[in-house]
């Protein structure tokens, strides 16, 4: 069975990583040398921020917390506790960076547009309907902005599907016919199963609490993610090695005709390029390239930096986003331009 998961910006984990991203990319606008490792969690009329930092940027990270927070959907007035330790440039490796080799890996499918094995797709392409309705059809004023969309796959059987989303006062017999309406022209011949367990009047940071960086499966169940991205500044290997290996799957997908691509790569200590590097299809053929390497470095992935990536990349996950720079959407991307 294949499961995948995608969480709404709304969902306590994922807002706490939409908070560290943010936070991230506000010291990176204010100092772009910025070395940090931040994380977010909390709920219920608390937010606890965490971390290391080095930068010269220093502007009011509890305000940002709140109105971010606000944006996203949390109604009740938060409190922010935020305990970021400024670390001087000359300490900042020892305490942004990890002592032990970094694996990172990337994926791509032919299985959607969006190189995506076909189940995360579908479940993207589900939840990101639902946040459609809700911000834009007033009718849907009752739909909350915490959900999650699940797609469990069987092998020769149609996808089960299951959401569960806060819905207030709403008849739960009435959320469940407009979801499925919804969603009747991707579903159909699917089994959607709305609040499966019951009603769920009230869920999100409001009444629930979340963590950041613990929802690391941009690929579904069935590739073993080791580490998430969220709250690592794009200089660190766990960041930058893992948009760039998914990068280099994506084009090496398309420029092979696989039906899959896997890649590989482990970073020794303080190394900004890969010590080893794997890339494999699905019947496990070696389709490195000589330059595979030297595109898996930092440098690679610098000159396409911009304001707000990192809170872009953490909304629905790095991997087939249009607009992400190593995301090859077609011949003219950032990524292909560079090369």
């Amino acid at each position: 069975m294949r499961i995948a998961r995608t969480l709404s910006p709304g969902h306590p984990d994922r807002l706490c990583d939409m908070l560290a991203e943010t936070i991230l990319d506000e010291y990176l606008r204010r100092d772009p040398a910025t070395s940090m490792r931040v994380h977010v969690s909390g709920g219920r009329g608390a937010i606890f921020v965490s971390g290391v930092v080095s930068s010269k940027a220093d502007f009011d990270v509890g305000s940002l917390v709140v109105r971010t927070a606000a944006a996203l959907g949390v109604r009740k007035h938060v409190e922010p506790f935020v305990s970021l330790e400024s670390v001087p440039g000359s300490f900042v490796l020892e305490a942004t960076r990890s002592s032990r080799p970094i694996s990172v890996t990337g994926y791509a499918a032919a299985e959607s547009e969006e190189s995506l094995p076909g189940h995360v797709s579908l479940s993207r392409r589900l939840a990101k309907k639902l946040e459609d309705a809700r911000q834009r059809d007033p009718e849907w004023f009752w739909l909350s902005p915490s959900f999650e969309i699940i797609v469990a796959e069987s092998y020769g059987h149609p996808p089960i599907i299951h959401v569960n989303c806060g819905h207030g006062e709403e008849d739960l017999a009435n959320v469940r016919a407009r979801i499925k309406q919804l969603f009747n022209g991707e579903t159909s011949g699917m089994d959607v199963r709305v609040n499966h367990n019951g009603p769920i009047r009230a869920n999100g940071l409001d009444v629930d609490m979340g963590n950041s960086g613990i929802s690391a499966d941009p690929y579904g169940s069935g590739i073993y993610i080791r580490e998430s991205v969220i709250g690592y500044d794009p200089s660190h290997p766990v960041k930058f090695g893992s948009w760039l290996a998914r990068g280099l799957a994506s084009m090496t997908l398309r420029r092979t005709g696989s039906k899959a691509v896997m890649v590989q790569a482990v970073y020794l200590p303080g190394e900004s390029a890969p010590s080893y590097l794997r890339v494999r299809n699905e019947r496990g053929a070696d389709l490195a390239d000589p330059t595979d390497a030297d595109g898996m470095r930092y440098a690679k992935l610098a000159s396409m930096l911009r304001y707000g990536l990192n809170a872009d990349a953490a909304r629905w996950g790095f991997a087939g986003e249009a607009g992400l720079p190593w995301e090859p959407v077609d011949p003219g991307s950032a990524l292909d331009a560079s090369a």
